[in-house]
């Protein structure tokens, strides 16, 4: 009787620590892949098309706002008006979590390095940046932020000053 109460409990354990992922978890991953890849290509039009008229998005760049989307598409043309052959390299993408919960919710976060060429200067860039997405049931983005040293990246590659 103990070995049948014992498995009981080590089962009822076992079964308690298993998170239960969001079903909506994996397809956005997918359509936070299909949005890194349509920025990257400057598909702006579609870039614009994956984002929900509402969506609110955190600048990287010190001090920066929270943005509406025109506010958000000229940041993004901005990024492409002064760097060349960008891309995004993953790390990986983890799933995201209610803020006030803590449950997980579908969103997507992603660690990852983004490389390129300043149009002005020449000069390469290579920085770590962390994101988070979150969507709708409509698979549009309706909240999204990017975290990282934006300000010391435009000031590294920026052209050399002629003193």
């Amino acid at each position: 009787m103990r070995k049948i109460i014992m498995i009981a409990f080590i089962s009822i354990l076992m079964s308690c620590g298993q998170t239960q992922q969001n079903p909506s978890y994996e397809g956005n991953v997918e359509l936070a892949k299909n949005w890194f890849a349509t920025f990257t290509s400057e598909d702006y039009e579609g870039v614009s098309a994956l984002m929900a008229d509402t969506v609110e998005w955190q600048s990287c760049f010190y001090g920066g706002p929270l943005m509406d989307k025109a506010q958000a598409m000229d940041y993004m043309k901005g990024w492409h008006d002064a760097m060349e052959n960008i891309t995004y390299t993953p790390e990986n993408y983890l799933p995201g979590v209610n803020p006030e919960t803590g449950q997980l919710d579908g969103s997507v976060r992603t660690y990852g390095v983004w490389t390129g060429t300043n149009t002005a200067s020449g000069k390469d860039f290579e920085i770590l940046m962390y994101h988070y997405l979150v969507f709708n049931d409509e698979g549009k983005i309706t909240h999204s932020g990017d975290f990282g040293d934006a300000t010391g990246l435009m000031m590294a590659v920026a052209p050399d000053s002629t003193e």
